[in-house]
């Protein structure tokens, strides 16, 4: 039987507390017969984990289990249709997709269920840098974009997957696929390198100096190249669309925790990262620290910064989308 490739939408892997089933990311997606697509995961299947703006990484399924369990469905009470959302600041609170009515109290209605829990652990792959969820554009196998489990492409997953972590990448599933199940213990693992990477990193040195464009003059040793944009979708170096980041600052980047508005040209750090760890505000509202003649391309920044906005709309419901003063 063929292999299928997946991309399974994970709460936890925006945030563990808002997870809507026990999901642990880099080890267990769980799901049930009510969700679309529930009989297709199968062992030895790859499920691209994602949220509603990253792909975290892949891992290859060795064991799925199911039980019977009871989930809670919230209905319109005038059509009694699930497709009921929560509506941020107006009021009433609830609007049905479906007859457009809006109310405040929904219905809650139990409904027997089937609980699955596909485990990946052993092979779970967490890609160096996140990838952009609309890099699975064109990967779908179907249009509906709103199934929390969707099938892919198998050629062109695997061309995403080669295009994120190289060769290095598709030898880890090949070899995942054909070890499955893991023992404890310690495995040897394949380091990923892109093509070009030190290169790049070089003419980014060239271009700014040993310069963090958050915390400005730093050892070479803790800055990292960052890209601006996504890699999978352009496999190529480009000097203008990218930024040396100190390591720590680069991880924050890369998950859309950090970015820069180009309205003033500083840095922005989650605001509800700011409450709960005061420390992060020395990397707030920063002016970048590198000469204007030099700036990147600020097109990539705007894209950046759009997609950072949505993801702490996202994370944090209630996150002010206003620019900074």
């Amino acid at each position: 039987m063929t292999r299928q490739f997946w991309s399974c939408f994970s709460s936890d892997a925006l945030e563990a507390s808002t997870a809507l089933y026990g999901d642990v990311l880099g080890a267990q997606y769980e799901y049930d017969s009510n969700v679309v697509n529930h009989k297709g995961i199968k062992v030895g299947d790859v499920v691209l984990i994602r949220d509603a703006q990253l792909i975290h990484g892949y891992g290859v399924i060795e064991d799925v289990t199911a039980r019977a369990s009871v989930k809670t469905m919230r209905r319109c009470p005038a059509c009694r249709s699930a497709a009921v959302s929560a509506r941020k600041r107006a009021v009433p609170v609830y609007r049905c997709n479906d007859c457009k009515r809006v109310f405040d109290e929904p219905l809650d209605e139990p409904m027997d269920v089937t609980a699955y829990a596909a485990r990946y652990a052993s092979s779970w792959f967490r890609f160096e840098a996140p990838v952009r969820v609309r890099d699975l554009d064109t990967v779908y196998a179907g249009g509906d974009r709103q199934n929390a489990i969707r099938r892919l492409l198998p050629d062109q997953a695997e061309a995403l997957l080669l295009a994120v972590s190289g060769v290095v990448g598709l030898l880890n599933l090949q070899a995942a696929t054909h070890t499955m199940r893991i023992p404890d213990g310690h495995l040897q693992a394949l380091v990923r390198v892109r093509r070009g990477q030190q290169r790049f990193r070089e003419n980014l040195f060239g271009r700014y100096g040993s310069i963090c464009a958050v915390t400005g003059d730093q050892p070479e040793d803790v800055l990292d190249a960052a890209h601006l944009y996504s890699y999978a979708d352009r496999a190529v170096h480009d000097p203008g669309g990218g930024l040396l980041l100190r390591s720590d600052v680069h991880r924050m980047f890369d998950r859309l925790l950090l970015t820069f508005d180009t309205a003033t040209w500083t840095s922005r750090v989650a605001p509800a990262l700011l409450d709960q760890y005061p420390g992060l505000r020395v990397l707030d509202a920063q002016p970048m620290a590198i000469t204007e003649v030099v700036r990147p391309d600020r097109t990539l920044l705007e894209d950046h910064f759009g997609a950072a906005i949505d993801r702490w709309k996202q994370r944090w419901p209630g996150t002010g989308t206003r620019r900074s003063a």
